[in-house]
């Protein structure tokens, strides 16, 4: 699925953590330090670094609509999950989407845009 830009696979499923209610929610990342983008690039993980994710998806019509988001590596703060090295916080998107989402839009909301 062609993408706006380079992004890294995000699990959206592995949701883990908000801070306080009304606040960035946290994922599950990754156990290591380079992950590969959808272009097949080596992304080494930093603490702070700002990320660019996505996740397959389909739209209710069957057709390719991968979700996207954009986020900061943070090193794993959550004692219940030993195993994973590091997580994302996601950030708020700068635009409002068609879909009214905060943090996670969809491909066919950069329709026209890309």
């Amino acid at each position: 699925m062609p993408l706006d830009r380079p992004r890294v696979w995000l699990d959206f499923s592995e949701l883990c953590a908000a801070e306080e209610v009304g606040t960035a929610p946290v994922y599950l990342f990754s156990q290591a330090d380079i992950v590969n983008d959808s272009d097949g690039n080596d992304v080494e993980l930093r603490d702070g670094m700002k990320v660019s994710v996505f996740e397959e998806d389909v739209d209710t019509a069957g057709n390719p609509d991968a979700l996207l988001a954009d986020g900061v590596v943070v090193r794993n703060f959550l004692e219940s999950y030993p195993t994973v090295k590091w997580l994302i916080r996601l950030v708020k998107s700068k635009e409002r989407y068609e879909s009214g989402a905060e943090y996670v839009y969809w491909m066919s909301d950069l329709t026209g845009r890309i």
